[in-house]
């Protein structure tokens, strides 16, 4: 007989077979095509044990979401450890965005959804409001060490400039999406050259 810290251990696993499926279903399908029935079938497990595990599809993209963000701000904050001027943070900040506008459409397109779905449901709302906090927090935390250090000089607060940093690509993000086959680089270039100017070294 299987003790409790093995069905507990076996109900992780399948939940994390579940969120897996659900990311591979959106980068195949969209958000709006993965349907319950799809991932429980990409998963190998019953439909009936995703609304066991998280009740709603928005849920299911909520875990997917968060899942994949703590993957991305691990990796922000260790490209952002590295940076040791100002040109270093904007660059930084540019490769991230190329990785996800150029290569990562799935994940943004999963992000639009969560939004439209903030609007009417406050409990994702919540949900997404700490994702986006956590990208923000990578990047402020990094700018306010330097500026401490006297290495480099902000604008204005560092959680005000990681916000405008943020917005740049989350616009050019969202731009992408409408239009898939649009060459986004020279604009990606011409908001660094807008970054910098929040980023002064001394």
């Amino acid at each position: 007989m299987a003790t409790e810290e093995t069905k507990r251990q076996l109900a992780t696993d399948k939940a994390l077979r579940i969120v897996d499926a659900m990311r591979s279903s959106v980068a195949r399908r969209g958000v709006a095509g993965s349907t319950f029935d799809h991932v429980a079938r990409e998963a190998g497990v019953s439909r009936g044990l995703l609304h066991y595990y998280f009740g709603s599809k928005e849920r299911l993209l909520v875990e997917v979401a968060k899942r994949d963000s703590e993957v991305r701000f691990a990796a922000m904050a260790s490209a952002l450890e590295h940076a040791t001027s100002a040109g270093q943070l904007v660059d930084q900040w540019v490769r991230s965005l190329q990785a996800t506008v150029k290569h990562e459409p799935e994940y943004v397109s999963m992000l639009l959804e969560l939004y439209t779905l903030a609007q009417r449901n406050p409990e994702i709302a919540d949900e997404l409001s700490s994702l986006m906090q956590g990208m923000s927090d990578a990047l402020a935390q990094r700018s306010r060490r330097l500026e401490a250090d006297g290495v480099i000089r902000l604008a204005a607060s560092p959680e005000v400039v990681a916000d405008v940093m943020l917005g740049f690509g989350y616009g050019m993000a969202l731009r992408l999406l409408a239009e898939p086959g649009r060459d986004m680089d020279e604009a990606i270039e011409i908001a660094a050259t807008a970054a910098r100017g929040l980023y002064q070294d001394l």
